[in-house]
């Protein structure tokens, strides 16, 4: 039976082509870091590509719709094969971790539990005189702001984008590095802020948790002031 290719690429607008094909690389990459042999799916994505360079939209379409049935057949021959049975190996579940960025989930979810149990076991920790709760509700911002960004790339984009190196992990160190300084900034009286009334602890706690939340906005910032030092 033969397929019209303009009945195929009703489905993708060129916009929404592109995207995919985007996405699709990345997914490649994800494979081919996880060991799995995409040679055949990387060819025919290749085509794909040319194809819509050239605005031949139905033809791309059609190489990119191989390219994934081609992938898919990689993915299984990666799979452990018990009597006829496909279970996951080491290699496709290091692919599905990649590609969906379970790994920062993963990673999230323990930062949280992490300093949750330092906040509940010391919260009446000092140094310098500052309570240790304002690193530890810094780190727990950093580690929503993990979650938050790897749950937004899966609903926005399918695939993660973000948190796909482990540059990620460095996050929380440096949150508490910050809401640490939140504190002191806030203490020292530069910011019209009594973060010794019992009316305001929560709302320094907050202002803690969202320094962390704000990690990346504030490596961002920090990188433009040295470039221009």
């Amino acid at each position: 039976m033969n397929v019209d290719p303009k009945d195929a690429l009703q489905e993708y607008s060129p916009a929404e082509l592109g995207r995919a094909l985007s996405r699709f690389r990345r997914t490649l990459q994800s494979a081919h870091r996880s060991s799995i042999d995409v040679k055949n799916s990387y060819d025919f994505y290749v085509l794909a590509f040319k194809e819509f360079a050239k605005e031949n939209y139905s033809d791309a379409f059609l190489y990119y719709d191989r390219a994934k049935y081609e992938l898919t057949g990689s993915v299984n021959d990666a799979k452990h094969n018990i009597r006829g049975l496909r279970i996951h190996s080491s290699r496709t579940l290091s692919f599905f971790f990649k590609l969906y960025g379970l790994y920062a989930v993963v990673f999230g979810i323990a930062v949280a539990v992490f300093f949750g149990l330092l906040i509940y076991y010391y919260s009446n920790a000092t140094m310098l005189d500052v309570p240790l709760w304002s690193s530890f509700f810094a780190g727990l911002g950093s580690s929503a702001q993990i979650l938050t960004g790897a749950v937004d790339d899966l609903r926005k984009e399918g695939i993660a984008v973000r948190y796909r190196r482990i540059w990620y992990m460095a996050i929380p160190a440096l949150s508490m590095i910050f809401g640490f300084m939140a504190y002191l900034i806030f203490s020292s009286g530069l910011v019209a802020f009594n973060v010794n009334s019992k009316e305001t602890i929560f709302s320094t706690m907050l202002v803690c948790f969202l320094t962390g939340f704000m990690t990346n906005w504030l490596i961002d910032q920090l990188s433009k002031l040295s470039k221009n030092m």
